[in-house]
């Protein structure tokens, strides 16, 4: 391998590490946003939800958000997790 080949090669590899890492961090999908789009996808903030037994607006329903690489997870404490991916779809 030449050492042109060589370099781009290694510019190659960092570039691609960076994109990875920019990925996994997702800095676009924020706390509020990931909030967001769960209480959308499950109806709107005036969506009752079975909250521990107590149906309850969603805008009432406590939220708690953990980072993890590549995705937000989206807790109501003692109830569920909603996984919110780095592109913004929700399961």
């Amino acid at each position: 391998m030449t050492q042109s080949g060589l370099r781009w090669h290694r510019v190659f590899i960092a570039i691609l590490i960076a994109v990875v890492f920019v990925t996994a961090w997702s800095p676009w999908i924020t706390n509020e946003y990931a909030i967001t789009v769960v209480v959308d996808t499950l109806g709107g903030p005036d969506q009752l939800y079975d909250y521990l037994g107590t149906p309850t607006p969603l805008r009432d329903v406590p939220k708690t958000v953990v980072r993890a690489p590549f995705v937000d997870l989206v807790y109501f404490p003692s109830e569920a997790m909603y996984i919110v991916t780095f592109w913004g779809g929700v399961f």
